[in-house]
């Protein structure tokens, strides 16, 4: 037998804050509300001395009592409600059960409970039909029936003290359209462009962004006047208080966040930067991996990151719906369960997003999924999209990527991308633009401005310098610094401060690279110097070990090979002496189709500017 806290009702009525009373449901009724088509539960609620014949269960928690885990019986204990006055004449008020704890069952008949000795408020009238639009004072104590009109402008909450424009501070996940004052504090994590759209009643503009805190996500709307007011104001990654918003149930076709409402600013709509952020979350992530997107339908949403291995050129569309002109540009995307897909980026998005960046982690929460060509990725306008964010989701899939995952044999789920071919030395290199002679480099001067500069050339290597070409790199995760031999069998890490028993091979080799007009130096990096030479690190570290007279083979048998090449110039600052250092990007064999084809069409441009 559970002990119910008796007088709890009453205290609660009354305007008292009573810390998780023991309740017991005695009737349950499904009621369908004629605002918004939702389906509701209204309880009884018994205390052990009186009954509250008008509570309504929170619509998060319908599935207790779809499950049969909440029914008629059930004892809880109520953690977090919110009271709201319908009406004062005669009194009505609904107390709304927005979390608890299912604590177990007793008969509804027991004699704790006699149907006989329960007591009710006297003209205490219920109507299914709830549209509420006053709140209790908690920290008042009169009697709920003795209450006077002002008393009822003041909301009532049990959540933690703060308030803002008068109004306590409530948390994302317990807004309901019963609450009429309420505020919030609230990370904005995503905002759209502005849109404009026409319907029978004119035209208009609108955005929406949406809201974190510690308790769940919400979805804000705003239209026209509200546009001015707030598109500017609201910043990605800024907290804000928010208050006086209007609360309707969620459009699931539009809205995808985890919340059965969504907001709209209105004329009375108030919104304040905050300062003090109370450690909000940044982002609300359900990460899947690319493996398991093939079995995603179409058109579901889903947030993937991973590393973008290859980046495609910004072209312009014209839709067939419209028969406007729309920007596009394919990434392609890889992560640790071994596959790659396509993700499209549209508009401003396509346009601004930095081909330069090499190899990148991008995150993307809430992508659309498409079934053309296999299975794709496309970026929508609610779609969140960060590169190389600080979560330790990015910091895995760039450690296995840069630790030998990029040369991992890679399942494409999308058609047009690098099939079942490993994502290294033979995956063709979607983003090849810019193309350049080596004279090019010193006649444009490229490299020399404040940002690197990245161009293509395909070119020869004349010569690979052996020398300090490799050495032995820390073993440890996301480590690649070199290690030092201790002649004890071990081989210390100064950054990660620790001795290991092996150490790992890594390679920087500088080639000497020449076209028609010119040649130049040039750093690769271990996928690429691999590339190159045409054998793995730990195959040729194992020759240098041992002497083998094939370690030097290696070198000399690259030379006079031809490949397409991406390639950086920065200016580098070494031993006072300021120059250009031109490392590779990606290196990749020669397409000859491919390449036969864009000189044929240099030559037809450049026929026709000689006209």
């Amino acid at each position: 037998m559970f002990q119910l806290t008796r007088g709890s009702l009453k205290k609660i009525l009354d305007g008292n804050n009573v810390a998780d009373p023991i309740l017991q449901i005695t009737q349950m009724k499904n009621i369908q509300n004629n605002m918004d088509g939702m389906t509701r539960y209204k309880v009884t609620l018994f205390d052990g001395e009186t009954q509250h014949t008008f509570g309504i269960l929170a619509t998060q928690k319908n599935a207790l009592v779809e499950s049969n885990q909440l029914r008629i019986g059930s004892v809880i204990k109520l953690e977090e409600f919110a009271a709201n006055v319908l009406s004062k004449d005669p009194p009505k008020v609904v107390i709304i059960l927005l979390n608890f704890e299912i604590l177990g069952e007793m008969d509804a008949n027991s004699k704790q409970q006699p149907a006989a000795t329960i007591s009710q408020p006297n003209k205490h009238v219920q109507n299914e039909n709830i549209e509420p639009n006053k709140s209790i004072n908690q920290n008042k104590a009169k009697s709920f029936f003795d209450k006077k009109e002002a008393d009822f402008e003041k909301p009532q909450s049990t959540n933690p003290p703060g308030t803002f424009n008068g109004f306590k501070v409530f948390g994302i996940s317990s807004l309901n359209p019963y609450q009429n004052k309420w505020a919030i504090k609230a990370r904005v994590t995503n905002k759209s462009n502005i849109r404009t759209y026409s319907n029978a009643r004119g035209e208009g503009k609108l955005f929406n962004v949406e809201l974190i805190d510690n308790t769940g996500e919400i979805r804000a709307n705003g239209f026209n006047d509200q546009v001015d007011k707030f598109y500017e104001m609201l910043q990605i990654d800024q907290v804000y208080y928010i208050s006086k918003a209007t609360l309707k149930t969620a459009n699931k076709q539009y809205c995808r966040l985890d919340n059965d409402y969504e907001m709209t600013f209105n004329n009375e709509t108030v919104i304040q930067p905050c300062d003090e952020t109370d450690n909000l979350p940044r982002i609300n992530l359900n990460l899947a991996k690319i493996s398991d997107i093939s079995n995603h339908a179409a058109n579901d949403f889903v947030d993937v990151i991973g590393v973008v291995k290859s980046v495609g050129d910004c072209m312009t569309i014209v839709t067939k719906s419209t028969n406007k002109e729309l920007k596009k540009r394919e990434l392609s995307i890889v992560d640790n369960s071994e596959c790659a897909i396509t993700a499209t980026l549209w508009g401003k998005q396509a346009e601004d997003y930095d081909s330069s960046d090499s190899f990148p982690v991008i995150l993307l929460k809430g992508a659309k999924v498409g079934d053309y060509n296999g299975r794709t990725l496309s970026v929508t306008s609610t779609t969140v999209v960060q590169i190389n964010p600080d979560i330790p989701e990015a910091h895995t899939v760039k450690g296995w990527f840069e630790q030998g995952g990029s040369e991992s044999e890679i399942q494409d789920l999308s058609s047009q991308g690098a099939g079942g071919s490993g994502m290294g030395a033979g995956t063709s290199i979607i983003g090849h633009t810019n193309w350049k002679f080596l004279d090019q480099l010193k006649d444009e001067k490229l490299g020399m401005g404040d940002k690197a500069d990245y161009f293509s050339t395909k070119a020869y290597v004349l010569y690979a310098k052996k020398d300090n070409s490799m050495y032995t790199a820390c073993p440890g995760e996301n480590c690649n610094k070199k290690i030092f031999d201790q002649n004890d069998g071990t081989y210390r890490c100064e950054k990660c401060a620790r001795n290991y028993p092996n150490f790992k091979w890594r390679m920087i080799l500088n080639i000497n690279l020449a076209d028609f007009a010119d040649s130049n130096w040039a750093t690769c990096f271990q996928e690429t110097a691999e590339t190159i030479l045409g054998i793995g690190t730990e195959e040729l570290g194992e020759l240098k070990n041992s002497n083998d007279p094939k370690f030097d083979e290696v070198f000399s048998e690259c030379a006079f090979k031809e490949f397409n090449f991406k390639l950086r110039a920065k200016m580098e600052t070494y031993n006072d002496e300021r120059r250009v250092k031109v490392s590779a990007v990606t290196v990749e064999p020669i397409d000859y189709v491919q390449s036969g084809r864009r000189i044929l069409e240099k030559i037809k441009q450049f026929a026709k500017e000689q006209v």
